[in-house]
């Protein structure tokens, strides 16, 4: 079943963001902002769940374009546990991110990945995403 984030996910929610960044995540700082974000117009977050247990978890926000003509919706984040993949949860999160979108007058989704992350390029690339860009960062401490 694919829903809706809730204040309630908070810890499963967190367990696998905190998964995917290789457990470089503060928990309190997670916490101040995930609650935040609940409160944002431009959020939209949605969790799988199987069995009463989060699964999956998808977080994006919508994002006004001032150069083109609809919005786009921003994928922050999407991971599945490792016990859930390759049984179409991510692809059910991205098809309910992808009706959320049109709802919101987007008029695309985008997302980044990590170089070397080839398993993920290919989960997007089946799922109708192409590579089209390069990232720039800069940090800053």
């Amino acid at each position: 079943m694919i829903r809706k984030i809730e204040l309630s996910d908070l810890e499963e929610v967190f367990k696998l963001l905190d998964e995917l960044y290789e457990n470089k995540i503060e928990h309190s700082i997670f916490v101040e902002k995930y609650k935040a974000s609940l409160k944002d117009n431009n959020f939209y977050g949605i969790v799988a769940v199987e069995d009463n247990k989060v699964v999956g978890v998808l977080i994006s926000r919508v994002i006004n374009r001032l150069a083109k003509k609809k919005n786009i919706l921003f994928i922050d984040d999407l991971i599945v546990n490792g016990k859930y993949r390759n049984i179409g949860i991510g692809k059910l999160l991205i098809q309910d991110a992808t009706t959320y979108a049109i709802s919101k007058n987007c008029g695309a989704l985008e997302l980044t990945s990590m170089i070397e992350n080839v398993n993920a390029h290919r989960f997007y690339e089946n799922n109708g995403f192409e590579k089209r860009q390069y990232k720039f960062k800069k940090q800053l401490d």
